[in-house]
């Protein structure tokens, strides 16, 4: 992978992405928190408008991952990453429809502000959910960070570079999330969106033309270049057969949307609307945005099967990190559309681990060290760099581990704990404090469990300890498993609440306060 690029566009490359760093630090230099605002979120942070924070919200569920294993994933294994994209749309829909509005109704800074106006909350559940939040937040970094940090590698031919480069990409990445707080980490999404889309938009385009916009031709070439056949077309691929890949799938698809409905950074962002029926238009802009983005992802994909997928196989796992930027180099071979989507994974990983980071942040110092719910900005902005300091540092130890493994594990944890939390929380009125403990921690336990106990873990070459076999079932993706096991504690936690039992109701004054928020 050390010549994706030639030196001339490997230096057009560097070139573009060091002024966008610098023309992002300068945005959010400008548009920063004051040091006296509380958890880096200004008393204009709401001027944005309704379609630039749909953008940036958009933004939020468009990691690098999205945009390279989930690319690699269609191209090796066909209908299963198509399977995935789906999935996050559903969960885009579902948060439009059930999360967004009430959500900004009843929260002023982060979730937990909602649970403490509906009575299922108080300190114990605050901290609860910041360190779940927390737990979820730095796989992602990490996954992020050695994704970036593999691709700066390769792109400078240097692969044993990838500490440094991670290093490096992860305190510049820490700045920024900390000089921008709220809105210029806003700024700095809408500038990635108005890059990365386009020119992933540019290559779909160039992929339907080589095979003479005829969808029959491409997909019959994506099923030979990848190897499998027929087989491309169908489900299974990734998922595997049988009863097994039937579990993969379904807790695929339903895992995934309630991952993409509770993510932190897009609820964070979801709450700092202008007001909650501006939720709604905010929300419409992100789906747009994404139903544009992952049908150039799906085109792009099975492009990369029918041109390069000889390369992919040849390559094995590791490759799929790298599927944009080969696709690239066989639809234009002087390098130019290589270097744009080169730039393009760099932009998308500055701006999602950007906007991570400070949820992250803001969770650490809101809901885990101010357990009351305050925070002032000088403890969000120290937590904030404590988060990316720490998810480099785990990065460069992660660095050749299985990413899907890791994305998986904040994907469940994500959907089986925060989700059902936050979905009780908004529609059942009897949903107790005891009920969001045991739903937090009994499905972050199970979630950590059934993967440890899965072939992720150990058993095959692609396990984090392949030469260890403690394996107990061959299901990989277990939210079919894990997400109602989440509901359920919850429900079985708030029914059995002593609170509950003594016919406390909860407490609805401050509904209004939050309102006005």
């Amino acid at each position: 992978m050390t010549t994706l690029l030639d030196p001339s566009s490997r230096s057009l490359v560097f070139a573009v992405f060091s002024v966008f760093v610098v023309i992002c630090l300068m945005l959010c230099i400008i548009t920063s928190a004051d040091e006296d605002d509380r958890a880096l979120v200004r008393s204009d942070s709401r001027r944005l408008r309704s379609w630039q924070q749909g953008i940036a919200m958009g933004g939020d569920t468009t990691t690098v991952a999205t945009v390279t294993v989930l690319v690699g994933m269609v191209a090796t294994s066909g209908f299963d990453g198509l399977g995935v994209m789906l999935g996050s749309l559903i969960g885009v829909v579902l948060l439009l429809v059930l999360v967004i509005e009430p959500l900004r109704r009843h929260a002023s800074l982060t979730p937990p502000d909602m649970l403490d106006a509906r009575g299922g909350g108080g300190p114990a559940v605050r901290l609860s959910w910041g360190l779940v939040t927390l737990f979820v937040c730095f796989p992602l970094l990490v996954v992020q960070l050695v994704v970036v940090g593999n691709v700066a590698a390769a792109l400078l031919g240097q692969p044993g570079a990838r500490t440094g480069c991670i290093v490096v990409i992860g305190c510049v990445m820490t700045a920024l999330a900390v000089s921008g707080g709220i809105r210029g980490t806003g700024v700095v999404m809408i500038a990635k969106s108005a890059i990365a889309l386009p020119v992933l938009v540019i290559a779909a385009v160039l992929v339907l033309d080589r095979f003479g916009w005829h969808p029959g031709r491409l997909l019959d070439a994506a099923a030979h270049g990848s190897g499998m056949g027929e087989a491309f077309l169908r489900p299974g691929g990734y998922t595997g057969d049988g009863w097994v890949g039937a579990v993969n799938r379904v807790g695929q698809t339903f895992g995934m949307s309630l991952a993409t409905l509770a993510m932190p950074a897009v609820l964070m962002r979801a709450i700092t609307t202008k007001s909650p029926r501006g939720a709604r238009t905010v929300g419409r802009w992100m789906l747009g945005e994404l139903v544009l983005l992952y049908g150039a992802l799906a085109v792009v994909g099975v492009g990369a099967a029918a041109l390069v997928g000889g390369v992919l196989r040849e390559a094995g796992p590791s490759a799929q990190v790298f599927t944009p930027l080969l696709l690239g180099r066989a639809l234009d071979s002087g390098g130019i559309l290589v270097a744009a989507l080169a730039c393009v994974l760099f932009l998308t990983a500055l701006a999602a681990v950007v906007d991570v980071t400070l949820a992250a942040g803001i969770a650490l110092g809101r809901d885990v060290l101010g357990r009351s719910g305050k925070a002032d900005g000088a403890t969000a902005r120290w937590s904030a760099a404590a988060t990316g300091a720490v998810s480099a540092a785990v990065a460069v130890v992660a660095v050749d581990w299985n990413l899907v493994v890791v994305s998986t594990l904040w994907l469940t944890v994500c959907g089986a704990a925060l989700a059902p939390v936050l979905l009780y929380a908004l529609y059942w009125p009897g949903f107790a404090a005891r009920g969001a403990l045991w739903c937090l921690w009994g499905a972050t336990a199970l979630s950590v469990v059934a993967l440890a106990l899965s072939p992720y873990t150990s058993g095959t070459p692609e396990s984090i300890f392949p030469e260890y076999d403690f394996r107990v079932w061959q299901v990989t993706i277990p939210g079919l498993l894990t997400a109602p096991a989440g509901f359920l504690l919850g429900w079985l936690g708030s029914v059995t609440d002593p609170r509950r039992a003594a016919g406390r109701v909860p407490a609805t004054g401050r509904h209004r306060e939050l309102d006005t928020v």
